[in-house]
């Protein structure tokens, strides 16, 4: 693996485990055991390593996250398909959740690449909820689709940094994320057909014992 790819991993590492306000370029060049100077040779300052997993991170949620409802992945797969990536990327990239309107509001260039990319998302959202109308999965009319794919993204940026701040023990593990699968499945039942019911319904039970068995290993 190249340095800079390295970089971009052990920033990675070091801002979800103790917050990226507490590391500092220092910490991640030792962590490496690389100097300062070579990882300054590779990104400017913090923000540029931030900006650039940033960048691996869109890639994350573009390339993956959005299954197409075809003839071989059924609707419903794909709604569990898309909430597996998307719980895959949120616990990867977890500190970008945990501190969001900061790291926004230190770095227009971050702030730019955000907006950009999470139009894209907004889009892509709306096509899976209009491929799973189309299938008879759920129904809406076509004027909510703008706050149902509202609603979604509003779980999926800011459930973690909603539930940091309802609970003591702040601790973000895989507990925290199937709960945030589970607040989605509540927001689509009541658009869920009759006959697509009994899927969606196998889904939530799935998701609450993974969500058991993450809090009772």
């Amino acid at each position: 693996m190249k340095t800079r790819d390295k970089i971009i991993q052990a920033s990675i590492a070091l801002f979800n485990e103790q917050g990226e306000r507490n590391v500092t370029t220092n910490h991640i060049a030792a962590h490496l055991s690389i100097s300062p100077g070579n990882l300054y040779y590779h990104f400017r300052n913090k923000e540029d390593i931030i900006l650039s997993i940033y960048e691996e991170y869109a890639r994350n949620l573009l390339l993956d996250t959005f299954p197409q409802v075809t003839s071989e992945v059924e609707p419903l797969d794909a709604i569990i398909l898309y909430m597996d990536s998307v719980f895959q990327t949120t616990m990867k990239f977890r500190f970008f959740y945990s501190n969001l309107p900061v790291l926004l509001g230190k770095s227009p260039s971050l702030r730019e690449k955000y907006v950009e990319v999470q139009h894209a998302i907004a889009e892509r959202v709306s096509q899976l909820l209009v491929s799973l109308r189309t299938a008879n999965i759920i129904i809406f009319e076509d004027e909510e689709l703008v706050d149902m794919v509202s609603i979604l993204r509003l779980i999926n940026t800011f459930w973690v940094s909603f539930y940091q701040t309802q609970n003591i023990v702040n601790e973000i593990n895989d507990s925290v994320f199937y709960q945030g699968v589970l607040k989605i499945l509540v927001i689509l039942r009541p658009y869920t057909t009759e006959a697509s019911l009994p899927g969606l319904l196998k889904a939530r039970d799935m998701y609450q014992q993974r969500y058991q068995d993450a809090l009772y290993p």
